[in-house]
């Protein structure tokens, strides 16, 4: 059942919303079923997430928050500023949303689970865990009075949702204690009326994409439908981007560790596209790289690692993000947002 139950105005109505989304590039109505991957299931809240999410997305993706906060590599490289989206070193009014709810998400979101689609029906969903107090958040939304924010009942889940300026409703849903679901009005309302369900298999692509995930537990993201707008390859990409054109699907995975971040990519063809061609293209475009890049040692450092190989309907590209390059590149990063 779906019923409204009352409003509030509120001033930050997607704060919360936002920050399972604000960092994620990859973003319809109707509610589709959830799904289940053996292939990445090494964990019961894959498992769950996975079961939530929409089965026909485009785009599947994780990261293990608390796994890349417990790695040195990123501590020391990022120098304690956070990861993204989940920085603690944020505007007035969301440090005022952290003391009135205790939520502090450099600490307290655990793994984010997202599932986006693009094209005519773009979307995404997302599916958090880690430690949220419901009552709390639940108060501060409803003492806040600048903005309609409604409140709403699915099967005995508060769900919040906020009217955006371009008419589309979207918010959010705390499940429990552990777990926050987010995504447009349709999809949302889909994943709380799966919460206790267990989803559908995913189909044998989906399923041989999840199977190449290398790092189940640090960060992963599974790509198909590569010919969807939104998606395609621009005609001005790199060359080692071009290789895209003649993909599938795509899967990239890394890990956590104190000394760097190992990360494994396949890239599956079309049945028509050469394996073999499309690796001497990959190498091309880090060939390409190095040139682009002589100047900086530690992304030299990281480009001589790189192994590609092809196999049968795919390329495989292995590579390790060393802390020096870690830190140069957020250094940049940091760089380029003050200019």
């Amino acid at each position: 059942m779906f019923a409204a139950s009352r409003s509030a105005r509120v001033a930050l109505a997607l704060t919360f919303a936002s920050l399972l989304t604000a960092g994620l590039v990859m973003v319809a109505a109707g509610c589709s079923d959830g799904l289940s991957a053996p292939g990445i299931g090494s964990s019961a809240q894959t498992t769950d997430a996975l079961a939530l999410l929409p089965a026909d997305a485009d785009v599947y993706g994780m990261t293990n928050l608390a796994a890349a906060r417990e790695s040195e590599a990123l501590s020391a490289a990022l120098g304690g500023t956070g990861l993204g989206m989940v920085s603690s070193h944020g505007s007035a009014d969301f440090d005022e949303f952290m003391r009135m709810t205790g939520f502090d998400p450099s600490q307290d979101l655990d793994r984010v689970f997202i599932a986006a689609s693009e094209g005519e029906n773009d979307r995404a969903a997302f599916v958090a865990y880690g430690r949220f107090d419901r009552q709390r958040i639940e108060q501060y939304v409803a003492q806040q009075d600048e903005a309609e924010f409604e409140v709403s009942d699915v099967n005995g889940i508060p769900v919040y949702l906020a009217t955006e300026a371009d008419g589309k409703r979207a918010g959010f849903a705390l499940a429990n204690g552990e777990m926050v679901l987010a995504g447009d009005e349709a999809t949302l309302v889909g994943m709380v009326q799966r919460l206790g369900t267990s989803g559908q298999t995913a189909d044998a692509e989906l399923q041989a994409l999840f199977d190449r995930v290398a790092f189940p537990d640090g960060a992963w993201f599974v790509a198909r439908n590569l010919d969807t707008d939104g998606l395609q390859t621009a005609e001005n990409a790199p060359p080692g981007a071009l290789a895209a054109r003649a993909a599938d699907g795509f899967v990239v995975s890394m890990a956590f560790e104190d000394s760097g971040v190992p990360v494994r990519a396949f890239l599956a063809t079309k049945p028509e596209a050469n394996a073999a061609d499309v690796a001497d293209v990959v190498r091309g475009g880090i060939s390409a790289a190095r040139i682009g890049l002589k100047d900086e040692p530690s992304a030299l450092d990281v480009l001589d690692r790189v192994e590609v190989d092809s196999e049968d309907r795919g390329v495989r590209v292995e590579g390790f993000l060393t802390r020096d390059f870690l830190a140069a590149a957020h250094d940049r990063a940091q760089g380029e947002m003050q200019d």
